[in-house]
């Protein structure tokens, strides 16, 4: 099982220069939503995603601090600087054998373009891309997302498109895994008028290597949010509910 955590600092910086510092709220743990910072806002997130619930020990922590800015005021971009930590007990060859554990640092950009808007426009549309740099890892994403907000229900749907190549070194040789990853999902929230919110989202996770499926799986979950003009934050917990092949991903 695994849960997503997005805890929102933009109120610090509000502190610090309040004339400039929006937030630009998200009412989903993994469903991205089309809206974009007007030019000249800023603002920074933690996030924090913890997976864990394998057949045997596996417990993985994503963590990312990010800073967002709105470039116009249909274009943003962010940074993040991303770690990873993962520990595997187990002989399951699923784990690698015996137990292991690692750290993984990462740089990332973002941008983000709004072609069309949720509540103007009949559905919103923004195209997504983000560039990933790490110690032992190269990553290239891209997203179509599309929502809709009807008064006070919000629904949102993306398709994400990612290629990795990983290096790793076993016992002195260096091989390079190449992976692409194909992610749909589809999320619906109702959004009161106090800030807060409850939905909940439905993903479908595949892993192709060489062309070849090797992973697909299926993981819905309830949403949680509040959102006032300087903070927000969203709670997602989703589990694994489906494996087309490969288990748990």
């Amino acid at each position: 099982m695994r849960y997503f955590l997005l805890l929102s600092f933009s109120l610090i910086l509000s502190l610090l220069t309040p004339e400039r510092t929006l937030s630009n709220e998200r009412r989903f743990g993994y469903t991205y939503e089309s809206s974009v910072l007007p030019a000249g806002a800023r603002e920074l997130e933690l996030w924090n995603t913890d997976r864990r619930g394998r057949e045997y020990l596996y417990h993985r922590l994503d963590q990312r601090i990010e800073f967002e800015f709105g470039v116009s005021n249909n274009l943003m971009s962010a940074f993040y600087l991303n770690t990873t930590t993962r520990t595997n007990d187990s002989n399951n060859e699923l784990a690698g054998g015996g137990k292991s554990s690692s750290i993984e640092v990462s740089i990332s950009n973002e941008w983000k373009y709004k072609l069309m808007d949720r509540v103007a426009d009949p559905v919103g549309f923004s195209f997504y891309g983000e560039a990933t740099l790490g110690t032992d890892n190269i990553e290239l994403e891209t997203k179509v997302i599309f929502d809709k907000q009807f008064q006070q229900l919000l629904w949102a749907a993306d398709i994400t498109g990612e290629y990795e190549a990983l290096t790793d070194i076993v016992k002195g040789t260096e091989t390079v895994s190449k992976e692409l990853k194909i992610k749909p999902g589809i999320a619906l929230a109702y959004i009161a008028k106090n800030g807060l919110g409850a939905g909940i989202e439905l993903r479908n996770d595949n892993i192709l290597i060489a062309g070849s499926l090797k992973h697909s799986s299926v993981f819905v979950g309830p949403t949680l949010s509040y959102s006032s003009e300087q903070i927000w934050f969203t709670l997602t917990f989703m589990p694994q509910v489906h494996s087309f092949k490969g288990g748990t991903t």
